[in-house]
């Protein structure tokens, strides 16, 4: 298989959106490819202290974390990468990111910062598998090591 051109990844701050892009920054590395991390922002944001606010006032210090901290493993694993903060419910903003950056691949992570903890999938993952038009890899908390994609 080769790597894909280009893979937008859901980014909300959580450890799992962190694996998804680890997952993918492994995926990518040593191409010409590059990651697209997306943040959709909704009428409440969560911010690093576990805490819940309303998303107006809150864009460019959560733009800054997207670029500064959630980011992080793209630029640890030195492959191209942008950041992008777009309105709207996740799922509507990775299927719109991914149509309009022609995406070959969404990477998400099993489950985001909101929702029941007991679920297997959350929903922003499970709607995504079903409505998007391109594959989607759905990265599970407990990926070993020797299962990430080589370069």
């Amino acid at each position: 298989m080769t790597a894909p051109r280009r893979i937008v990844v859901g980014v909300d701050g959580s450890e799992d959106s962190g694996r998804a892009l680890g997952w993918a920054a492994a995926l990518i590395a040593g191409s010409s490819g590059e990651v697209v991390a997306v943040h959709a922002l909704g009428l409440l944001t969560h911010l690093g202290d576990d805490s819940v606010v309303p998303s107006a006032g809150h864009r460019q210090e959560v733009a800054h974390r997207l670029e500064r901290e959630w980011c992080r493993p793209l630029a640890d694993a030195a492959v191209a990468h942008r950041c992008m903060v777009i309105d709207g419910d996740p799922v509507t903003g990775v299927l719109r990111a991914a149509h309009e950056q022609a995406a070959d691949l969404i990477v998400v992570g099993r489950r985001g910062v909101g929702g029941p903890p007991g679920l297997l999938l959350g929903s922003t993952s499970q709607q995504l598998v079903h409505q998007a038009d391109v594959p989607v890899a759905v990265i599970p908390r407990d990926v070993p090591s020797d299962d990430m994609p080589s370069p």
